[in-house]
């Protein structure tokens, strides 16, 4: 096991329940994006709650927003095994996670950033610099 892979990981994890994103229409955590992309209860519109209404969202951006939440959780999971690969895919997650909160927010996106993502995005690049970096 890789223990900087590990802990990094864990940081990632305790991030989740931290507010991610301060839209305007309220704190959005980690766990509350993934209970609404997972559980939709208000069909495809209901789990962009926390987007920008005012601009546009597809079925194309749902797909990205997923497959960045899926390489983001598939991060954690391959850190806590202890793998180096871990974090390089939680990066790759964090990435898209944010490409397509800013085409919804655009300019706006700095000022909206919570302290779960900040934690989050630091876990993983501690992760990638410190767990093994060009040996991903």
């Amino acid at each position: 096991m890789r223990l900087v892979s590990f802990l990094a990981s864990l940081v990632v994890l305790v991030s989740f329940p931290l507010v991610w994103l301060r839209p305007p229409s309220g704190d959005v955590t980690f766990l509350g994006i993934l209970g609404r992309v997972l559980l939709p209860q208000e069909g495809f519109e209901g789990a962009f709650w926390w987007l920008n209404p005012s601009s546009t969202g597809s079925i194309f951006t749902f797909v990205v927003f997923f497959a960045g939440i899926f390489m983001i959780l598939l991060g954690v999971l391959f850190g806590i095994l202890g793998g180096r690969l871990g974090p390089g895919l939680g990066i790759f997650g964090m990435l898209i996670f944010t490409l397509v909160v800013w085409h919804f927010y655009g300019n706006d996106l700095p000022n909206i950033i919570g302290e779960g993502y900040l934690l989050a995005l630091g876990g993983f690049l501690a992760g990638v610099m410190f767990g093994g970096g060009r040996y991903l």
